[in-house]
C-alpha cells in the first residue's frame, strides 16, 4: 500500500481531461465522485483512469460520498474546495476542522464568503487551535467544538 492517499475529484458533469498527468501519472489511483445523471460515456471514460463513485442523482451527496470513502478505509478526509463545497460540507455537518489562510494582499471583486450557501442553524462553533505566520501570511487552524 502506498503512503499517498487517493485524491478525490467531485464533479457533477464528469467531464475532465482524462489524459492529464493528474490521472495518467498518479501515484495512487484517483477517485472521481460524480452523479447518476452524468453521461454514461463520461463515467465510463473516467473509470479507465480513476475509481468512480456515484453519490447522488443530480448533485453530489457529500454525506454519502464521505461514507463511501470511509467504507474504503479513508476515515480522514481533507476537503480543499471553494465556498460552495465548504457550504455543502457545513450544511451536512461534516466539518470538524477549518483551516484558513489570510494573505497580505488586499484585492477587490465579487469574492464569496468562506461558505457560499444558506445560513447554518445553529451556527457551528469552532475553537482556534493553531496560528502560524510566514512571509506576511497568517495560517489559522480551528477545531469544531
Amino acid at each position: 500500500m502506498t503512503s499517498v492517499p487517493p485524491i478525490v475529484v467531485v464533479t457533477r458533469a464528469c467531464r475532465l481531461d482524462w489524459n492529464s498527468p493528474f490521472f495518467t501519472d498518479a501515484e495512487q489511483r484517483p477517485i472521481v465522485m460524480t452523479v447518476a445523471c452524468a453521461a454514461l460515456d463520461d463515467r465510463t471514460r473516467a473509470a479507465v483512469v480513476a475509481d468512480v463513485i456515484v453519490a447522488g442523482d443530480s448533485s453530489v451527496d457529500l454525506a454519502h460520498a464521505v461514507r463511501e470513502l470511509g467504507a474504503r478505509g479513508n476515515d480522514n478526509v481533507l476537503a480543499e474546495g471553494g465556498p460552495g463545497i465548504a457550504a455543502q460540507l457545513a450544511e451536512a455537518d461534516l466539518l470538524d476542522e477549518l483551516c484558513l489562510t489570510i494573505s497580505p494582499l488586499l484585492a477587490g471583486g465579487d469574492a464569496k464568503r468562506i461558505l457560499d450557501g444558506g445560513p447554518l442553524q445553529p451556527p457551528a462553533r469552532f475553537e482556534l487551535c493553531h496560528v502560524l505566520t510566514d512571509d506576511g501570511f497568517l495560517f489559522l487552524r480551528y477545531f469544531r467544538l
